[in-house]
């Protein structure tokens, strides 16, 4: 079980998807984003695959956890980025 607020799991999840990015010959920059201790969105640098300036780790992470919780505001909501 993770332990609440374990930012070590979370980085560790964040580099998983910065690995991600690497494998893609992207620049290795991972991300997740963390609500009630749960993961909601991950994202990494897609910006050579889909040749956009804007599709960074963080962004695509934010645009996934937007989606998640059906709304602009991530209240609450913790950001990992390596």
């Amino acid at each position: 079980m993770i332990e609440p607020f374990d930012h070590e799991y979370f980085m560790r999840k964040a580099l998983q998807e910065a690995a991600a990015a690497f494998d893609r010959n992207e620049i290795p920059v991972g991300a997740v984003i963390v609500a009630q201790n749960r993961i909601i969105a991950k994202g990494h640098n897609l910006t050579e695959t889909l040749t956009d300036v804007t599709a960074h780790a963080e962004m695509q992470a934010i645009t996934a956890a937007s989606s998640f919780v059906g709304g602009k505001y991530l209240k609450d909501c913790t950001l990992y980025v390596t």
